[in-house]
């Protein structure tokens, strides 16, 4: 007989293809949204606003996993209100909701302090969290910022170009 999960639907298992010679699972590119990505996709009249919403449509899909350190939210809590009067917050549930949290702890700040006098706390601060919860990339507009640090750089559209591949 068919094995079915408690909702009545087949298991995961049941969508093997065994006639296929091998199949892996793929995991997902674990993306750290940096705040200016996150700013984008809060403030409509940013010119980046329509790439950070299609990158965070990708999240929601599935198709990526996303991170954001907690910085990141008071941060655009601070811009989007107080220079574009944008309130954030259908944005910030939605992430909430969507996103991991790269937890700023103990290794991330320590990781921040050893970066050098020469790379922007906040930035280092940042992609150290993201590090430590397994984030692959950092997406931001500001590629120079980390590329000295332990994630990979790329901006919106060429991280858009590289999933629609």
């Amino acid at each position: 007989g068919t094995s079915a999960a408690p909702s009545g639907g087949p298991l995961f298992f049941d969508s093997f293809d065994a006639t296929l010679p091998f199949q892996r699972a793929v995991s997902l590119m674990r993306v750290l949204f940096d705040t200016n990505v996150l700013i984008d996709g809060a403030v409509p009249e940013r010119s980046y606003h329509e790439e950070a919403l299609g990158l965070l449509s990708y999240a929601d899909q599935g198709r990526i996993s996303g991170l954001v350190a907690p910085i990141s939210f008071a941060t655009c809590w601070y811009v989007a209100t107080t220079h574009h009067d944008v309130d954030p917050r259908p944005l910030f549930e939605t992430v909430e909701t969507i996103f991991e949290i790269a937890p700023m702890n103990r290794a991330a700040l320590r990781g921040a302090l050893h970066a050098g006098s020469e790379a922007d706390f906040e930035d280092a601060y940042l992609v150290r969290a993201g590090a430590e919860a397994g984030a692959d990339v950092v997406l931001t507009r500001n590629e120079q910022d980390f590329k000295e640090g332990p994630l990979t750089p790329h901006r919106p559209e060429t991280l858009l170009r590289m999933l629609q591949q």
